[in-house]
């Protein structure tokens, strides 16, 4: 035997994604429901088959969300989800601390959807 058996964290699997940590994750989904828009962050498949941080949400907030992005020059990509849903993928893998300081200045939902 030249080699040593895998230890239990050898075993582990280290994946790159989510790129943003649990807290800054934690802190955009809690500044943009202070604002009224549902976000749940996830993982997904970019147009280039590399995967991006994406945020989860309904399709009738989709249109409110792409503008307030567009007003922080944000480039995404949108993305039908099932059950209503839509992700809004972050293709250029923009740090969180850009898209914190970008949903901080997001103007609140005014709508009653």
């Amino acid at each position: 035997m030249s080699r040593s058996y895998f230890t239990e964290d050898d075993k582990m699997v280290m994946s790159p994604f989510p790129r943003w940590t649990h807290n800054e994750c934690n802190n955009i989904q809690f500044i943009l429901h202070k604002k009224g828009y549902e976000v749940n962050i996830v993982s997904r498949v970019g147009c280039d088959r590399k995967r991006h941080d994406a945020w989860l949400v309904p399709r009738k907030h989709v249109p409110f969300i792409v503008e307030q992005l567009f007003r922080q020059r944000l480039v995404v990509e949108v993305q039908a989800e099932g059950k209503l849903q839509a992700s809004i993928n972050f293709v250029y893998d923009y740090s969180a601390i850009t898209i914190i300081e970008a949903v901080s200045r997001f103007q609140k939902r005014r709508d009653t959807l």
